[in-house]
């Protein structure tokens, strides 16, 4: 791999790994971007279509009905699977040598960054996907809600990240001052970078990061890594 500080090396003992998910990025361009980034084999499953997926939630291979889905298969045969993003972002980033599993504090500061990806887009994924949630909405309560989302809520999460990042004890570029990109880097570059822009009920100041040039720098920090730039390339080419 090219990029200047390496993961821990494949082998032949390595595991298998697969990815199933549906033929968008959302949770699963996380996974695909690290894995890119170890410059590691991922077969990723995508569905060709919902049938798939239900066919998944029938049998019984998804233990909470949902995607991401990664098949981790050992040397000797034996197939794990696991569920949850954030789960399986640290499973890969120990694997990988991303995640500071023998430092407590340091992991510490990498699954806070982390979690807090989800806290800042939890209303926008109740907004966007009410009957998962058991809420219904009006159309006109779920344009208040995202206006809402736009002018107070989203603003004060990334203004908490962009603090993180000019702070004096941030040296690295990355969220939780790793040495290289963590788990929550992949997280919040792919939000960052895919999910907001994409988002056209939210605010044209929220999507496009106006406010905040630390996120923007952060973006292009990660944009600019050699395995990043390879693995769009790829995409864009299939």
């Amino acid at each position: 791999m090219s990029d200047s500080a390496s993961p821990t090396a494949h082998n032949d003992k390595s595991p298998k790994l697969k990815l199933y998910y549906f033929n968008i990025k959302g949770k699963g361009e996380p996974i695909r971007l690290m894995c890119a980034y170890a410059g590691r084999d991922l077969d990723d499953a995508r569905f060709a279509d919902r049938d798939e997926f239900n066919q998944l939630v029938r049998d019984g291979t998804l233990p909470f009905g949902q995607v991401p889905l990664l098949e981790v298969t050992e040397s000797d045969g034996t197939v794990h699977r696991l569920v949850q993003s954030s789960a399986i972002l640290r499973y890969l980033g120990t694997l990988f040598g991303l995640y500071p599993r023998d430092d407590p504090l340091r992991a510490a500061a990498v699954d806070a960054i982390l979690d807090q990806e989800t806290d800042a887009f939890v209303g926008v994924t109740v907004a966007s996907y009410t009957t998962r949630f058991g809420i219904d909405m009006t159309e006109e309560q779920r344009a208040a809600a995202y206006d809402s989302i736009s002018r107070q809520v989203l603003p004060r999460h990334l203004g908490h990240l962009e603090r993180i990042l000019t702070a004096p004890t941030t040296k690295t570029g990355w969220l939780a001052n790793t040495e290289q990109p963590s788990p929550a880097d992949f997280a919040w570059y792919s939000r960052l970078r895919d999910h907001l822009p994409a988002k056209m009920e939210l605010s044209e100041q929220v999507r496009t990061l106006k406010a905040f040039p630390a996120l923007q720098a952060f973006v292009k920090k990660m944009e600019s890594l050699p395995s990043i730039q390879e693995y769009y390339r790829k995409s864009q080419n299939e």
